[in-house]
């Protein structure tokens, strides 16, 4: 986390300006819409629920409880007539049957009532005519669908529940697509003194209309499972016919769970998923009359419909004003980028040596503004000073860097250098014949020509004096880097006098070397950074004795080249004497590099 937090600061922190305002910018417009949005939605959510729970409880009570009052009201009630009817022993069998007769010609939803004795005699089935001819048009024998198994209704009068009236099984009759359910009510009289039960098939159409007419059904389900787990009032059978098992849903499961244990009326709502992934709010109730259990869901995604609707507002909503925020923010960005990335530009410029360049179009009024202002200032001076650079050694900007925070001091130390001095001859003669402005021209050519050749010597123009040129060479070779920068100066000017015959000029060039001052001379406020000492003056002093197109150097650097293996060819000349010395110096003329190779 460590890791990836930092690299996350870092990449923050390199984004550009107008990136960083966008961003900081768009949060600003974001977050509150965000925080706001989750509140607004954590609330409603939770109403919603609220509501969704209370829908599903009172849906799930008013099915159970519609159901329990058909079966109690509608058919348990005048089941109980009659067989206290057929129970009375002041009645005679002719008018027991008389009362099965005329009481399930009353009763419509009852379309059969048998009465089973004990001892293997056939039961006593009576059926409405109507229900009967349904059957017979659909081509099923009326009585294997009506009659009730004896063995079966009997066992029911003998169960030790403490019922007297017993469910004892619900069937679906596919070819009228018809729900049966059994009723056994064992009777107390006796029937030529075995033992009887009277049963009834009852239609189960009015329940299943009652749950399918329900209003929760258009935006939910409403799921009628027995013990067994089966699916009621269904129609569609699974591939072996029967009636589809709905065991392995997770309400289900919870439903038959709680069925073997506390028989609530109704179960607080909770979330299930379906086999497919769906999530479905669901709650389920037990019925009274039946061993089923009644469980109303609802997809959870239409219950939170509100939620979504407002979600979906939310987002256009921040959508929105991020879109504003980020127009506001490139707008705003625009104007304070633009004139910071024209002042780096400008900087990058001034990088590059280019000090004409300025801060443009820079119009506000604001710190940006002041500040493309001073960048300009500080343009314009660094200008200034980049060009009193050129009149300047590199020996002086070298010592200006390192000074301290003072400033550069009068006063020099003790170095070993090699000097050499370069003088134009024939200079005088050629500017008396032609006009100022050639002669400057001209002579700037040539002298720039010989600081290029300093410079690539590894040497330092300390000053030019009129047509001469004075040049600093320090470290281990500087005497072979003066030598090799005098003859390559000699070549230079011979091809230069070969490609323009008419100036007539040539050099002559001094060298020596040794210990001298260097340092700062003059006055407090206006200095001059050079090299002073007897060896500068000896190298002048060869120059001057120099001929046009001759190097004279003195033995102290040909001695000292030698030692480095310097390829130059020199000639030993007669030891002269210098003005203002009185021991004549050794000096050798230095031959040019075809010689030296030859």
């Amino acid at each position: 986390m460590g890791i990836l937090s930092r690299a996350f600061r870092l990449r923050l922190l390199s984004l550009s300006l107008r990136r960083k305002l966008l961003l900081f910018s768009a949060l600003i417009a974001a977050l509150p819409l965000l925080f706001a949005g989750q509140s607004l939605i954590r609330i409603a959510r939770d109403e919603m629920k609220s509501v969704a729970n209370e829908r599903l409880v009172t849906t799930v009570r008013e099915v159970t409880g519609q159901i329990d009052d058909i079966y109690e009201r509608a058919w348990l009630a005048p089941l109980m007539l009659i067989r206290s009817a057929i129970d009375s022993d002041k009645i005679s069998v002719g008018e027991k049957v008389a009362i099965l007769t005329h009481g399930i010609a009353r009763l419509p939803d009852i379309v059969a009532l048998q009465i089973t004795l004990d001892g293997g005699r056939l039961p006593l089935v009576i059926s409405q005519n109507r229900f009967s001819t349904r059957l017979t048009e659909a081509g099923v024998d009326p009585l294997n669908v009506l009659r009730a198994p004896p063995e079966v209704m009997l066992a029911a009068a003998d169960s030790d529940e403490e019922a007297d009236v017993r469910v004892t099984a619900v069937v679906y009759e596919p070819k009228t697509e018809t729900w049966l359910a059994t009723v056994a009510l064992p009777l107390e009289s006796r029937f030529s003194g075995a033992r009887a039960v009277l049963s009834a098939k009852i239609d189960l159409g009015r329940i299943r209309g009652f749950i399918m007419s329900q209003p929760f059904r258009q935006v939910g389900m409403i799921t009628t499972v027995d013990a067994e787990g089966r699916k009621l009032f269904d129609t569609e059978l699974n591939e072996f016919g029967q009636v589809k098992q709905l065991g392995r849903r997770d309400i289900v499961g919870e439903a038959l769970a709680a069925r073997t244990g506390n028989r609530a009326r109704a179960i607080s709502v909770d979330t299930f998923l379906r086999p497919d992934g769906t999530a479905m709010l669901g709650a389920f109730a037990f019925t009274r009359s039946f061993d089923w259990a009644v469980i109303v869901e609802q997809r959870e995604a239409d219950a939170y419909y509100a939620v979504d609707v407002m979600i979906g507002s939310l987002v256009f909503w921040v959508v929105g004003g991020l879109a504003v925020a980020v127009l506001g923010a490139a707008v705003f960005a625009h104007r304070i980028s633009r004139p910071i990335l024209a002042i780096g530009e400008a900087a990058g410029e001034v990088a590059k040596g280019n000090y004409q360049v300025r801060v443009k179009n820079i119009r506000s009024r604001d710190e940006i503004g002041h500040l493309a202002k001073r960048i300009n200032h500080m343009i314009v001076q660094i200008n200034e000073r980049f060009e009193l650079a050129k009149f300047v050694s590199h020996g002086t900007m070298d010592a200006i860097q390192h000074s301290d925070e003072t400033g550069v001091h009068l006063g020099g130390s003790r170095c070993e250098v090699a000097i050499l001095f370069a003088d134009i001859r024939g200079y005088t003669a050629f500017a008396e014949r032609r006009d100022p402005e050639t002669v400057i021209e001209t002579l700037n050519f040539y002298l720039a020509v010989q600081a290029d050749l300093v410079a690539a010597h590894h040497g330092d123009i300390d000053k030019f004096v009129g047509d001469q040129v004075m040049a600093v060479f320090q470290g281990p070779a500087m005497a072979a880097d003066a030598l090799r920068c005098a003859v390559a100066m000699q070549e230079s000017m011979a091809r230069l006098a070969a490609a323009n015959p008419d100036g007539d000029l040539s050099i002559g060039i001094g060298i020596d070397m040794g210990e001298v001052v260097k340092g700062a001379i003059g006055a407090r406020d206006r200095m001059d950074f050079t090299v002073l000492g007897d060896h500068v003056n000896v190298a002048a002093r060869l120059c001057a004795a120099a001929k046009p197109r001759q190097t004279l150097a003195a033995a102290a650097v040909v001695e000292a080249a030698a030692h480095l293996g310097l390829p130059i060819a020199t000639l030993a000349l007669e030891p002269i004497v210098l003005k203002g010395k009185s021991v004549p110096l050794r000096i050798y003329d230095i031959q040019p590099m075809t010689q030296a190779a030859a």
